[in-house]
Formats: structure tokens, C-alpha cells, sequence
């Protein structure tokens, strides 16, 4: 197999990486499928793929290799499942699941089909984080001890009364506590830290916006790593200032990055032994860091708004199944991403007692 042919299902968040598989040399685009007709055409228009269904089931039936699932959150583990019993590789959109006995149904249909399974988690393909990542494989940071990430991004107007009729992001994100969308935040410190969760507590300030909404305005997950790392990360869809959605930051013995916290900041790092004591670079100082996989992209085929690197990912995964490697966020990684955000609900119930996190390659 020299190109690996993709059916994207979900003509909306899947658009995107639609648009980035023509930068991807292993991948093919040969098909859409989506309700929406308009949906459908916009999408047409962009890549010029014209194999397209309504149906689900017609294009599991087609000639794709791989279905990329960019449909609604809560229906990742249905799909992605269906997509892995009809013989295809699966990249999945973020979160790999809503609820906790949807992680071992996905878990155990990879394993029985014995196909390739990718979360599509396009923080960790962004192109400073890259760089950080380089760094840090690069032993510059030295033992790592410590991460924390921010989702604070004002979302209110995109919430709806449930009276008004079902909507996924108000079923999923204000109407339960806890972290549900929590891979953007935990996939790329997981990354850099290569261990799993094994504890999560999560605390709330309480609902202070949206009468009816049960998620905290702002909540603080707390994670204990296998060997006694430390992370931190906040959610906030509803407080009323400016968005901060990707910052990430990590300490190491050697070395200390931050993401920019508005738009005035900007990516900063300090190295013990070169920064000035006090003071930090820019990490664009650092550049050399940055994959050459990264140095070689077109500027156009960066375009998902984040500097990523979605072209790269689908790359990643196409190559996977053409030499029959690992992806780089298989089906374990992705659970031990997704659990840990699941389980803060618990936690968040509990008052904020420890929950432990299963250990999903056991």
C-alpha cells in the first residue's frame, strides 16, 4: 500500500483535517459523509472529493482503508467501533469517550480487530509545543516534575437551556462537572511525561453564571502521575474574560517553559546555565529544536487557527498502518487522556476526593 485511502465522517469538525490531507504525502481523501448536504458541498468545493454519502453504513461499505470520526462527542465510541468491525482503521476525533465503559468497549474492539486506532489530538501537534517537545527528548529540561495546562474559553452562548432541545456541548460540557474535554489540556503533558494517571482530584467553584448549569464556572483537576508527578489544569467555559485554551507549561530540574497566558504574551523559556538568572528567552530562540517534518511544511498547510500541525498528524497515522507501527496516540494513550478527565466528575461529586485511574494496559 502506498496511500492509505480515508472517508472522513462528520463534514463539519471534519473539514479541517479534509482540507490538511493533501499535505499528508501517504494519505488519500476519497470520500465525505454527512447529513447535511450543505455541509457536504462547502467541503466538496474545498478538496474536490466527490464520493460522498448520508449514510454511515454506505461509506463503511465503500473502499476506504481508514474513516477519520469527526462526528459529535458522544458518539466517537459508537462509530469508531462500527468503522473497527467493518475492517477500517480509525482516527477519532477528541474525546475518545464520553463515559467510562465506553473506554473498555473501544479498548477491547482494537484489540479483537487487531486494526489501527489514533486520537486526533491536534494539541499535541502544535508547533511550539514541537519545539518544547524536541527539548525535552533532547534531555534540556532534565527530569520533569511538574505541568499544567489552561482551558479557559468563554463559551456561554454556545450552551442551550435543555428545555430548548438536545445539544451535545450542553448535554456533555455544562451539564456535567468535571473535565469532560480534558485531552486538549492532559495529551500534550502526557506526551512530554510518557507515564499514566494514576490519581485525579478535582475541585469547583461552584456555578456562577448559567442558573441551570451544572458544571463549575471554573474547575481545578489535579493529577498524581505513576511516579509522583505532579499536573495541573483548569477548565473555565464560562467566566467572563479574554480566552486562554492552549497554554501549557512544564518545570524540569534544567528548565521551565510557558505558553503565552493573552496576546501580549509570548512562548517562554528559561535554561538553568544559559538564560540570564531572572529572566526568560523566547522559545523561538529555539528553534532548532523544531522537527524537520515541521521546517519542511508549506505555510499554507498550517490551518487549523492553533499553528498545528494536523497534516503532520494524519501523516503519522497513515504511516502507521503502511509499515504496521505503533501510532503515536494509540488506543491506550487515548484512554489513559480521556479516563482521567471522566473520573473527575467522580471526584468533583466526591468533594474532591482522590478517584484512582484504572490501568488500561493491565
Amino acid at each position: 500500500m502506498d496511500k492509505v485511502r480515508f472517508g472522513v465522517l462528520g463534514a463539519g469538525r471534519g473539514a479541517g483535517i479534509a482540507r490538511a490531507m493533501k499535505y499528508a504525502p501517504s494519505a488519500e481523501l476519497v470520500a465525505l459523509c454527512d447529513m447535511n448536504e450543505e455541509r457536504l458541498r462547502q467541503v466538496v468545493a474545498a478538496t474536490g472529493v466527490t464520493q460522498t454519502y448520508a449514510r454511515y453504513e454506505d461509506l463503511l461499505a465503500s473502499d476506504v482503508n481508514a474513516v477519520i470520526v469527526a462526528s459529535p462527542m458522544p458518539l466517537h465510541v459508537e462509530h469508531s467501533v462500527q468503522a473497527l468491525k467493518a475492517g477500517k482503521h480509525v482516527l477519532s476525533e477528541v474525546t475518545a469517550a464520553t463515559e467510562m465503559e465506553q473506554c473498555w468497549e473501544l479498548l477491547e474492539t482494537v484489540k479483537s480487530t487487531g486494526l489501527k486506532y489514533m486520537l486526533a489530538e491536534n494539541y499535541n501537534y502544535q508547533r511550539p509545543w514541537s519545539i518544547v517537545v524536541g527539548m525535552v527528548e533532547a534531555g534540556v529540561f532534565g527530569d520533569l516534575y511538574y505541568g499544567e495546562a489552561d482551558q479557559i474559553q468563554e463559551f456561554k452562548g454556545g450552551f442551550h437551556h435543555p428545555d430548548s432541545g438536545y445539544n451535545w456541548r450542553t448535554s456533555e460540557l455544562a451539564l456535567r462537572q468535571g473535565h469532560q474535554y480534558i485531552t486538549h489540556n492532559l495529551g500534550p503533558l502526557y506526551q512530554v511525561f510518557k507515564e499514566r494517571i494514576k490519581t485525579v482530584v478535582c475541585l469547583g467553584s461552584g456555578q456562577r453564571h448559567l442558573e441551570w448549569a451544572k458544571a463549575d464556572s471554573t474547575c481545578v483537576v489535579l493529577l498524581e502521575t505513576e511516579t509522583g508527578r505532579l499536573l495541573r489544569i483548569r477548565l473555565d467555559f464560562f467566566s467572563d474574560r479574554p480566552n486562554n485554551f492552549t497554554y501549557l507549561g512544564i518545570q524540569g530540574v534544567n528548565a521551565a517553559y510557558e505558553a503565552p497566558r493573552g496576546p501580549q504574551d509570548e512562548h517562554k523559556i528559561y535554561v538553568h546555565g544559559r538564560t540570564e538568572r531572572g529572566a526568560w528567552e523566547n522559545l523561538w530562540e529555539y528553534q532548532d529544536y523544531l522537527p524537520e517534518v515541521w521546517k519542511a511544511m508549506p505555510a499554507e498547510a498550517v490551518n487549523d487557527g492553533y499553528d498545528g500541525g494536523s497534516s503532520i498528524m494524519v501523516e503519522d497515522f497513515a504511516r502507521s498502518i503502511i509499515d504496521d507501527t505503533r501510532p503515536p496516540i494509540d488506543v491506550v494513550d487515548a484512554l489513559n487522556i480521556t479516563a482521567p478527565g471522566l473520573l473527575s466528575e467522580v471526584s468533583r461529586a466526591r468533594g474532591g476526593k482522590p478517584v484512582d485511574v484504572p490501568n488500561f494496559t493491565g
